[in-house]
């Protein structure tokens, strides 16, 4: 039960974490190709909704490992193809938003079905304690990891292409209590701008948009891990 909680952590920040960042981040990108950035996340959580109707047949073919070995490898794919489409066309971002979409559908209710399996005495109990968990670590350690690898990515950007409006704009920050970084403050952005010009408002979009994009390929960081368990959990089960 401990190491299907320990999983659940990298699971939730992944689908839920990334679900609820994803519409800001694909922000510009879709807003440059005149479409709301919305559409990305009613797309991949349509095909969520579609695919749960046809679990059955999948699981059975592959087994709830082998299912979640699989989704982990396509959350994988489609979290560092979709950190590259900061600047590509409508057709490349929505098949790397495909790719997610397909890995992270069964994250969930398989993760949840193998907790039944494998401690039935605990019945509901179980399933709410391993979710209620998920959820608290999303929120209270997958958010802020999140803040702190866009922030940090964005300042260490920003001073070094832009080092006279990174002293404006950046201020010390930490998470956790125990990481310090630099972030740019929103207020004083409008106090660069309004000293260096269009030359500072540039150096800024570019600088939050590689904090953005590489912020999402580090995501890949927690499929990585949930990947690994998952093979352990494969050659556990298959010794036992």
């Amino acid at each position: 039960m401990a190491f299907l909680i320990i999983i659940m952590i990298p699971l939730a920040t992944t689908e839920i974490g990334t679900d609820g960042w994803i519409s800001n981040l694909m922000a510009e990108p879709m807003k440059a190709l005149g479409y709301n950035a919305g559409w990305v996340l009613i797309y991949t959580s349509a095909i969520m909704m579609i695919l749960r109707f046809f679990a059955g047949p999948i699981v059975h073919k592959l087994s709830p490992i082998g299912l979640l070995i699989v989704s982990s490898a396509l959350a994988i794919a489609g979290l560092f193809t979709l950190s590259k489409t900061g600047s590509s066309g409508l057709f490349l971002i929505f098949a790397a938003a495909t790719l997610y979409g397909f890995g992270k559908t069964f994250f969930w209710p398989t993760m949840l079905g193998i907790t039944s399996e494998q401690c039935p005495k605990g019945g509901s109990l179980s399933l709410n304690a391993i979710s209620g968990i998920a959820m608290i670590a999303v929120g209270v350690l997958g958010f802020p990891l999140i803040g702190f690898v866009q922030d940090n990515t964005a300042s260490a950007e920003l001073t070094a292409n832009a080092p006279a409006t990174a002293k404006i704009v950046l201020e010390d920050k930490e998470v956790f209590g125990i990481l310090n970084y630099t972030a740019i403050n929103p207020d004083k952005k409008t106090i660069a701008i309004a000293q260096q010009g269009e030359e500072a408002s540039h150096a800024l979009q570019v600088a939050t948009k590689a904090g953005q994009f590489n912020a999402l390929a580090k995501m890949t960081i927690f499929p990585t891990i949930m990947l690994v368990c998952y093979v352990l959990l494969f050659v556990y089960f298959q010794a036992k």
